[in-house]
């Protein structure tokens, strides 16, 4: 009389083997959900049972999680109206260690090392902030934080046509690569030099400014927006 069918036997393993090759066949899976189906499942139930516990544990149930959902969204809006706007992240403003005293010489030497280093997107923005405190130092525009190049571009062009041109080639190389995402290159920043260097030579005479100069040179720049935190 034969005995039971050991379950490790050969006979028994490959027959296992036999039937899992089969159910792993496409056939069998035509209706399972998909990977992204099955994430999104697996994210509302928890979300669910996260929502469940939530409400389960605040006062009211869900109705007590809804009023406390509002009130801290009308606490939020309460506190951006009492401080007003947020600041902005000017990218022009150097924020290192003694930035407030450092002057257009200052900044070029920064943009010469940074260049040497092959940096030169960062060298590109180095040179600009000379080309604006240039302008700053020498009163073609005032000096204030949250500023776009456009807009400095702008303003100098109103009080210094003769300046111009070389500032809003400047600006543009800037815009085009902090703003733009485009790819600085050597060229960019060679550029930017030369046109600091015109600047640096160029007898600036200061124009009668009016907002309505102002916007007519804005007219032929590009404005950028600054960049919220």
């Amino acid at each position: 009389m034969l005995g039971p069918v050991r379950g490790d036997a050969p006979g028994a393993r490959e027959a296992a083997a036999a039937a899992a090759r089969e159910l792993r066949r496409p056939e069998y899976h035509r209706d399972d959900p998909s990977a992204l189906q099955r994430v999104a499942s697996y994210l509302s139930e928890h979300i669910a049972q996260a929502l469940a516990r939530a409400a389960s544990a605040t006062p009211g149930g869900v109705l007590g999680l809804v009023l406390l959902a509002l009130l801290i969204t009308a606490a939020v809006v309460v506190v951006r109206v009492r401080l007003g706007r947020l600041p902005v992240r000017d990218l022009l403003a150097d924020r290192g260690r003694g930035s407030r005293d450092r002057t257009a010489a200052d900044h070029r030497l920064e943009a010469e090392r940074l260049a040497a280093a092959g940096r030169w997107a960062h060298a590109l923005r180095a040179r600009t902030r000379a080309v604006v405190r240039e302008l700053e130092q020498r009163g073609v525009v005032e000096q204030r934080p949250g500023r776009t190049a456009a807009g400095i571009a702008r303003e100098a062009a109103a009080a210094a046509p003769a300046c111009a041109e070389d500032v809003r080639l400047v600006a543009t190389l800037f815009d085009a690569v902090w703003y733009g995402g485009r790819t600085a290159e050597e060229a960019d920043v060679l550029a930017a030099r030369a046109a600091d260097e015109r600047l640096r030579r160029l007898p600036l005479r200061l124009a009668a400014v009016t907002p309505g100069a102002v916007a007519a040179v804005g007219s032929t720049v590009p404005t950028v927006p600054t960049v919220p935190t």
